[in-house]
């Protein structure tokens, strides 16, 4: 299976939607509080502040989903970044 650019940004953007859910769904189903660690997994969830106070479901929504498209968008660029790396290891390594 050849690795290609798209393939590779595709698992980050996964990753990068996954990390939130499972932030969220540990958060609402054990009680677990925010700390550092989330706040690295997740570093658009700083932006969560802008919740406060508001009592609109659909304003609560969207602004979960804008959240989560900046961690996914945040997970791609570290994805682009790294792909030079990645090409050139495994051109070191003889696989491409």
């Amino acid at each position: 299976m050849k690795l290609t650019l798209w393939k590779w940004m595709f698992w980050w953007g996964s990753i990068g939607l996954l990390v939130p859910v499972a932030l969220i769904l540990r958060w609402k189903l054990l009680g677990s509080t925010f700390g550092q660690i989330e706040l690295i997994l997740w570093p658009s969830s700083i932006l969560l502040i802008g919740l406060e106070g508001q009592r609109s479901a659909f304003i609560i929504i969207l602004w979960y989903a804008i959240v989560i498209v900046a961690n996914i968008v945040s997970y791609c660029v570290i994805g682009l970044l790294t792909w030079p790396l990645l090409r050139f290891a495994l051109r070191r390594r003889g696989l491409i």
